[in-house]
C-alpha cells in the first residue's frame, strides 16, 4: 500500500501510463533556480553558487542539504521505496551488474551537487526489487 499511495499521490494517470520506474527514480530536481539560467545554480553549473539559499525556498531541503545546494529530489516513489528497503540492479555498458540500495542511489549535494547519483557513465537501471 505504501508504494501505491506514493505513486497515486505523486503522478497523474497520464504520467503513470507512460512513465518508467527508472525515469521516476532518476528525474532531476524541480528547483526553479535550476531551470532559470539567469540564476546561479551549482547543480547546473558547478561553482556558480546556489540562489535558493537566499531566495524563495519553501520547497527545498531541511535535512541532507549543504552550502552548495538545497534542491530536493522530486520522487515520492523513491521515498516509499527507501522505506521498503528496495534495491536496484544496474548494468554497465560493459555488461557488469551490481545491486544498490535505493537509499544509496542518490548522493548528498556536498561539494559536487551536479553529481546526483552513484551510477557510473552509461550505467542504467535494469530492475528494481
Amino acid at each position: 500500500p505504501m508504494l501505491t499511495q506514493a505513486l497515486l499521490a505523486g503522478a497523474s494517470g497520464q504520467i503513470r501510463n507512460k512513465a518508467s520506474t527508472s525515469g521516476n527514480l532518476l528525474q532531476r530536481t524541480r528547483c526553479p533556480y535550476f531551470y532559470d539560467r539567469n540564476m546561479p545554480c551549482n547543480k547546473r553549473e558547478p561553482g556558480t553558487g546556489c540562489a535558493a539559499l537566499q531566495g524563495f525556498n519553501r520547497m527545498h531541503a531541511v535535512l541532507g542539504e549543504s552550502e552548495a545546494c538545497i534542491a530536493v529530489h522530486p520522487s515520492d516513489m523513491a521515498v516509499a521505496m527507501a522505506g521498503l528497503d528496495a534495491r536496484i540492479e544496474t548494468i554497465s555498458p560493459g555488461g557488469e551488474t551490481r545491486t544498490i540500495s535505493i537509499g544509496d542511489l542518490h548522493r548528498l549535494p556536498e561539494a559536487t551537487p551536479h553529481v546526483e547519483t552513484v551510477l557510473g557513465h552509461g550505467e542504467m537501471i535494469a530492475a528494481v526489487t
